[in-house]
């Protein structure tokens, strides 16, 4: 029998993550990968370049369900 609900979900951000956060990343971004902000992870898009794993980003953009981020 053909199911025709759908129960997945689009990444959709946390309210409180803001243009001018500060987080740290928990995966290389390259060039999107998992950030942490306050007690929330999210999954991020490198303004740029690729950044390594345990370094301290700012979010420059949110766009829709994406969220931008560079080296602080």
């Amino acid at each position: 029998m053909l199911e025709t609900e759908i129960d997945s979900k689009v990444n959709v951000p946390d309210q409180n993550i803001t243009v001018g956060m500060e987080g740290r990343t928990i995966s290389r971004l390259a060039p999107a990968g998992k950030a942490i902000f306050e007690h929330s992870t999210e999954e991020v898009f490198s303004q740029h370049d690729f950044i390594d794993e345990n370094q301290v980003v700012v979010v420059t953009k949110i766009d829709g369900s994406k969220i931008i981020v560079k080296l602080k």
